[in-house]
């Protein structure tokens, strides 16, 4: 008789001899969920690199004044301005490790798939990798900012946590710092915009010319300079519009990151900010293991391998504002 006193074609047992398992190109769809889902990287306001291995190796050319001399002679020149940069981006090996019981899962299964014909055109096994890729999705959207274990270095920590030692040893320490004062508030908000902005035009004005330069800031941070706007009589006083796709300042676009850490802001531009990983790699693998086949439980295994790190291309072209700096 069945278990859930349903008709066999309700049954959602996995059809496999032992386990189900996905590597390499095979196991990308549900990685990329993972991996690729977060709102940071969903978006675009980061870079990705994909393919990688354990590391990649991210070059730039640098110029302390400019290439350009004078041709008034016949010879060769060099102005000896030219200069070859290079940061690591590593990645940490990390993965999925969840034990879910079908029972618990089922019901919301037959309610978000089943058609008004009593049709479930979805498989139990998509959906509880999806499930799982969703909710992976989420804390890697805080790892990637705000680092700790098991994921390492974040853009503002490394230990997951907004202090001073966190901030220096972050993907972003080399950044130009703004110490803000306490807690931003509606009473602030402006005069730390502003404070970000006169360090940019200040240390690396070149930043305001790169393509999609902005701000970055969570969705508190955001709620507060939109509150702010909103009691204003008009946008046009702090330099700001709003839009369908967002407040901006200055003109610049601001991008909302739910990772990022309350009471901070960052200036820089998305392909400084660097995400790489192995999604598209023979190293990746996606595993079910029924083990309600062997040892009479009613659960299911869900296994995923993946590796993912961040970095920053240019290191000083960005800036930091916290409260953590002395």
């Amino acid at each position: 008789m069945n278990k859930y006193n349903l008709s066999k074609e309700y049954q959602f047992d996995i059809d496999v001899s032992a386990y189900t398992s996905y590597a390499g190109k095979l196991a990308l769809p549900y990685v990329t969920a993972a991996v690729k889902s977060p709102d940071t990287i969903a978006k675009g306001y980061v870079r990705t690199i994909d393919g990688l291995n354990k590391s990649a190796r991210i070059t730039n050319l640098g110029y302390s004044s400019g290439p350009v001399v004078a041709g008034s002679d016949c010879g060769f020149t060099s102005s000896n301005d030219t200069s070859l940069t290079e940061q690591v981006l590593t990645l940490t090996d990390l993965k999925v490790n969840e034990e879910i019981c079908r029972g618990t899962v089922f019901p919301t299964w037959i309610g978000e798939n089943m058609d008004r014909n009593g049709n479930l055109p979805g498989t139990f096994q998509d959906f509880l990798l999806a499930s799982v890729a969703a909710k992976a999705g989420e804390q890697i959207e805080n790892m990637i900012w705000q680092g700790a274990s098991p994921f390492g270095t974040g853009f503002q920590s490394n230990d997951g946590t907004l202090d001073e030692a966190g901030a220096d040893a972050s993907a972003c320490k080399d950044f130009f710092e703004v110490d803000l004062d306490g807690a931003i508030s509606t009473a602030d908000i402006l005069t730390d915009l502003g404070a970000v902005y006169n360090s940019v035009v200040a240390n690396a004005s070149g930043m305001l010319s790169k393509p999609g330069f902005g701000f970055y800031m969570n969705q508190k941070t955001y709620a507060i300079y939109a509150q702010k706007l909103a009691a204003e009589t008009t946008y046009q006083q702090v330099g700001a519009a709003g839009t369908f796709t967002g407040l901006t300042y200055m003109g610049f676009p601001i991008y909302v990151c739910p990772g990022m850490f309350n009471d901070t802001i960052i200036a820089t531009y998305p392909e400084n900010l660097v995400v790489g990983m192995n999604a598209a790699t023979d190293y990746t693998e996606v595993s079910i293991i029924p083990t309600y086949q062997f040892d009479g439980s009613d659960n299911i295994r869900i296994v995923m391998n993946f590796a993912m790190g961040v970095q920053t291309a240019v290191p000083t072209d960005g800036v930091f504002a916290t409260s953590v700096w002395t």
